[in-house]
């Protein structure tokens, strides 16, 4: 296969999309990032992706380029078929809309998607940290949780979408309400947005913590904050992490139940945390998960980090070698 061949990768996101152009071989040579307003109409979302995929086409083409399919990576709930996006927790507007039909009207290139956490899931298996394993599962944590699972080099998939929604699994019937109408789901407990949750109502009980100052100094807490009060050794800060962490360990407890990974990649935002959150993950999971399965799965972070998502949406439309 000639390395000349790519496609484009566009990567959904609650608050960004990322765009870039992928190689036969992963690697991604053009990108772009842009700011999504998740308020915005379908259509209006539509359009700001169709004008990026545009522009990377056009710079692909004058580097001598001819990208041959695009791949999109989205967040939420599809139909069987992939043709319709039933539920975007993240991106409200979306849900139950015409996005996919507009975005397919609007691009000059076939156009396939799937679900972002499938797609982190691929570009792991395919190019990252999962390619000596049979049975993975990779977990994106951001401003929600996504992961993804694959077995023997296949995507697992239920009514032909996701392994079900993995970031919805409940780990605590007394646990807040989340958005997608459970209660006590992993995401309302472990994401991005947990945490920033979570740090605002600890900064009011202990309020001379070092995340109490950062939070009078910038207005808002977000893993930045939290990730540098952890450097600097806050308890709160080690506290929050130590519970968000051990929050997803449960949660791969119970998927692992099911799917009996050898290998459990976690990435997103939330690496930026190290190994303190890590750690708790793991902790989480060998404190509930049954030992025998805790003893042959190993949990590492991922290996492309914020890039999986755009590079495995190119990896479900580029050829396999």
């Amino acid at each position: 296969m000639s390395s000349s061949i790519c496609v484009i990768g566009v990567d959904l996101g609650g608050q960004s999309v990322k765009l870039g152009v992928v190689r036969a071989d992963g690697r991604v040579f053009l990108s772009r990032r842009l700011v999504v307003d998740a308020t915005l109409p379908a259509g209006s979302i539509a359009r700001l992706i169709c004008d990026g995929v545009s522009c990377l086409l056009s710079e692909a083409r004058v580097e001598g380029f001819e990208p041959v399919a695009v791949g999109m990576a989205v967040p939420g709930t599809m139909d069987r078929d992939r043709t319709r996006l039933e539920l975007a927790v993240n991106l409200p507007t979306l849900s139950g809309s015409d996005f996919l039909s507009e975005v397919r009207r609007r691009l000059p290139l076939p156009v396939t998607f799937d679900a972002d956490s499938n797609a982190a899931a691929l570009a792991e298996f395919r190019f990252g940290a999962g390619g000596d394993v049979s049975r993975l599962i990779v977990v994106a944590v951001g401003t929600g949780i996504g992961a993804g699972v694959v077995v023997d080099g296949s995507v697992v998939r239920v009514r032909g979408h996701t392994a079900g929604s993995l970031g919805h699994v409940v780990v605590d019937a007394q646990g807040p309400r989340c958005r997608c109408g459970g209660r006590g789901c992993v995401e309302v407990l472990a994401s991005g947005s947990a945490m920033e949750r979570r740090a605002a109502e600890l900064v009011v009980e202990e309020s001379s913590s070092q995340l109490a100052i950062l939070k009078a100094e910038r207005g808002r807490l977000t893993g930045v904050e939290i990730g540098l009060a952890l450097k600097e050794g806050d308890e709160v800060a080690g506290r929050l992490v130590a519970e968000c962490g051990r929050w997803l360990g449960v949660a791969i407890a119970t998927w692992s139940v099911i799917y009996e990974p050898e290998k459990v990649l976690i990435g997103g935002g939330i690496a930026g945390l190290g190994e303190p959150f890590l750690a708790a993950v793991r902790s989480g999971f060998q404190e509930v998960g049954q030992p025998a399965i805790v003893a042959r799965t190993a949990i590492v972070w991922a290996a492309l980090g914020a890039d999986a998502g755009m590079i495995g949406a190119g990896a479900m439309v580029l050829p396999v070698k």
